[in-house]
């Protein structure tokens, strides 16, 4: 079993899972009121630190529980590297929390030693936010990038060809015993449509697709890719509404087709495509600026591999029968 550390409820905007750092989401239960004196030495050790402080084995056992399932638990305490990893995520919660009153964020916050965690992890993204919103071009500035990247990106705006066809199928049995048959029952109809029959009328009374018997054969529009590969080439193959298909075989049985309306490529404008773009471009400043904040406070941060492994040895003790 592979514990998660992705936060139980909306998750922080850093992509903390690409380091499987570990923050106080905003609807976990809060760390307890008070911290009682820590008596077991393991827990007094610090498992990791910097120039922002240390964080403790009784700090990172807090988070942990608050954190991550009980049933998870276990596997959680038996991978040093895990273990090491939410450590360290700690730390830079911490670091970036210290930044973040220094900057004069957070004057309003509870000062009490009992909320410690949590307003580091509230004063971390505040740090986080000031910071992305720094880094965040102007609306001019994102516009204008934008319209480079319609240009260059056609992509972005491509409305791909669209048909719209009615079909009757004819199905075959799964061992293809009446293979011949069905072919020659599709051939039939087909002959009918040429005479002047009535598509939707054969359609509702013969086709072995009930959901679209039901409209008369019709499909509806679609793109490439949206079918089966036999039954989209003489789809797409057809050229002019009217035209009627040979009967077409898939794993389904045999298709008769007619082309009811085509629609050719297109590009949507610029103006429709703008606030996409400008999603996409957001999202990629927010997720870089946070992921600089954080690998820079990381670089700083230092694991005790011996404390961390005393910790782990103390809740393996724990969990053995």
């Amino acid at each position: 079993m592979q514990c998660s550390l992705i936060p139980r409820s909306r998750p922080l905007a850093l992509a903390l899972a690409l380091v499987a750092a570990v923050w106080l989401p905003a609807g976990a239960q809060q760390p307890g009121a008070t911290v009682e004196p820590v008596a077991d030495a393991v827990l007094a050790l610090p498992v990791s630190s910097g120039p922002a402080g240390a964080v403790t084995g009784a700090e990172l056992e807090l988070m942990v529980d608050d954190l991550i399932a009980r049933a998870d638990r276990p596997a959680f305490w038996r991978a040093p590297d895990t273990v090491a990893r939410f450590a360290r995520s700690l730390y830079v919660q911490r670091a970036m929390a210290a930044a973040a009153v220094r900057e004069g964020l957070g004057q309003n916050m509870a000062q009490g030693a009992a909320e410690q965690l949590l307003r580091e992890r509230e004063l971390a993204e505040l740090y986080m936010q000031r910071h992305v919103a720094q880094a965040m071009p102007s609306e001019t500035g994102i516009e204008t990038f934008a319209r480079s990247e319609y240009q260059l990106r056609p992509e972005l705006s491509a409305v791909p060809e669209e048909i719209r066809v009615r079909h009757i199928l004819v199905p075959v049995a799964a061992d293809g015993s009446d293979d011949a048959q069905a072919k020659a029952r599709a051939e039939q109809l087909l002959g009918q449509l040429r005479q002047g029959g009535d598509f939707a009328a054969l359609a509702r009374e013969h086709s072995g697709d009930p959901g679209s018997a039901r409209r008369g054969g019709d499909l509806g529009w679609f793109a490439r890719g949206r079918m089966v590969p036999s039954f989209e080439v003489a789809a797409f193959a057809l050229k002019q509404p009217g035209a009627l298909s040979e009967p077409v075989k898939s794993p389904f049985g045999y298709h008769v087709i007619e082309l009811l309306e085509r629609k050719p490529a297109a590009r949507r404008p610029f103006g429709e495509v703008l606030p996409e773009i400008r999603r996409e471009i957001e999202t990629r400043i927010n997720a870089q600026e946070r992921r600089r904040l954080w690998d820079a406070e990381e670089k700083l941060a230092q694991t005790d591999d011996a404390a961390v492994k005393r910790l782990m040895a103390r809740h393996q003790a724990e969990t053995r029968p």
